[in-house]
């Protein structure tokens, strides 16, 4: 897989991450993600952002990838910085993958940041991420 695909990634990360821990709400947000009807449910974003914050790393992380696809309004990079983080911190492999991207491509918010992008592509390689081990042979 070339690295600039990195849209099919997402979504490849992101229904792997989900098929692992799919607690109800999760599969229903899901749905509604790949319907492009996310933003419309509220209690159902409620409920993602209530299961994210108490512990859910695929809550979490399909809560940021809403907020950096678009899929709860506009793009929100600092709301998806902020859930990749929360769920990197907590152990999540994709998200830390996904860290290392944010600070390897920057944006708007997060200025490009080849020490933290190294720092989380480290991580995730450690978990054993192929991508991350890519991206830090890339970053030599």
């Amino acid at each position: 897989m070339k690295l600039s695909k990195s849209t099919k990634l997402v979504s490849l990360l992101l229904v792997s991450t989900l098929l692992l821990s799919m607690p109800l709400i999760i599969e229903q947000a899901l749905k509604y993600y790949q319907n492009n009807t996310l933003s419309q449910e509220e209690s159902i974003i409620n409920d993602l952002k209530t299961l994210a914050s108490s512990g859910d790393n695929s809550a979490a992380f399909l809560l940021a990838t809403a907020y950096k696809n678009g899929k709860l309004g506009v793009v929100n990079f600092e709301k998806a910085f902020y859930w990749y983080k929360e769920a990197a911190q907590r152990g999540d492999k994709d998200s830390m993958l996904m860290l290392g991207w944010i600070y390897y491509k920057g944006s708007e918010s997060i200025s490009i940041d080849s020490k933290k992008a190294k720092h989380w592509f480290s991580k995730a390689a450690n978990e054993g991420v192929d991508e991350a081990v890519e991206m830090l042979e890339l970053l030599r």
